[in-house]
């Protein structure tokens, strides 16, 4: 064999020489010939370099790039379960505060209200009641006016579960401020509602004494004929409170009229009044009619008799 063959052939197998895969026979001729060729032996250096850096490179490149892509959808991973844990946490956290904290509004049916306190010098309200449920609590009462008048308040008790060993807590109170003239309700929103407090009804001596000092100073009024109604509500004129009437004319032969459960029941026929009575709370009492149609307070008592329908 010529030495450009043998050459040939040696360069041929380094490759597998680098790579460790010749058989004991060939790896010793490569490096036999390797001790004795300058020039191969170059090659050899050159090629081991090379096919080693390469091969790191592209190792190193797919090792990083196959962590990259682990870490990524790790990240990926912890995070959606994190997102669902929270969800859950949130959940069960709502869940719970519902239960057991927050709870419902409850039924006027399953309440009692032994004392409705009225402070005439603050013109505060104190309603004192409980629950009558077992395994169930008082979790908060509120109070709020009424979205359709502003004479009227309702008391919202919400209850709710009871946490095992713990003790129920069934009585409850609410002071409500400035209620004077106003009427408040025992409310269960979308259910039902039950009057605890009237003031007229509270004060009704007092409200029947001014209504007599109304039919004692109008002449043109008939207490049997003209009903006068107390309205809810405490309106200040002038700087001074007082209650206002509406008016009903009562007509018919030998009609009469009567309160029935807070109505104006008659045997003939009425025609509402186009205005009100108002009178002042304290003495001198102080009479006013309030004309619909102008919108003003007037003391003019002769718009009563003008605006009397003519009897039948």
């Amino acid at each position: 064999m010529n030495d450009k063959y043998n050459c040939d052939v040696i360069r041929d197998l380094l490759p597998g020489y680098i790579d460790n895969i010749l058989s004991d026979t060939g790896s010793e001729l490569v490096k036999k010939h390797l001790g004795e060729c300058e020039e191969c032996r170059k090659i050899y250096t050159e090629m081991e370099e090379g096919i080693g850096k390469d091969d790191c490179s592209a190792d190193d490149a797919i090792v990083v790039d196959a962590l990259k892509k682990i870490r990524k959808r790790t990240n990926h991973l912890k995070i959606t379960i994190g997102l669902l844990v929270g969800i859950l946490f949130v959940f069960l956290l709502s869940f719970a505060l519902k239960i057991y904290v927050i709870g419902k509004p409850l039924g006027t049916g399953y309440m009692s209200i032994p004392d409705v306190i009225y402070n005439e010098e603050t013109g505060q309200l104190t309603v004192n009641g409980r629950i009558n449920l077992y395994s169930f609590h008082v979790s908060k009462v509120v109070w709020e006016e009424d979205e359709n008048d502003p004479n009227t308040v309702n008391v919202i008790v919400y209850y709710a579960e009871t946490i095992p060993f713990a003790k129920d807590k069934t009585d409850f109170s609410v002071v409500i401020p400035n209620i004077k003239g106003k009427k408040v309700y025992l409310a269960c929103p979308e259910y039902d509602r039950m009057e605890i407090y009237d003031w007229r009804t509270y004060h009704y001596e007092e409200v029947e004494n001014l209504k007599n000092k109304i039919y004692g100073k109008i002449p043109e009024l008939d207490e049997k004929t003209d009903a006068l109604n107390c309205m809810q509500g405490i309106t200040t004129v002038e700087g001074i409170e007082g209650i206002s009437f509406s008016v009903d004319f009562i007509y018919g032969k030998d009609a009469s009229y009567w309160w029935f459960n807070g109505m104006l029941t008659t045997d003939g026929e009425f025609v509402p009044a186009d205005f009100e009575i108002w009178i002042s709370l304290q003495e001198p009492h102080k009479i006013l009619i309030y004309d619909y149609q102008t919108g003003e307070y007037i003391d003019d008592f002769s718009v009563i008799s003008d605006r009397k329908p003519a009897k039948r």
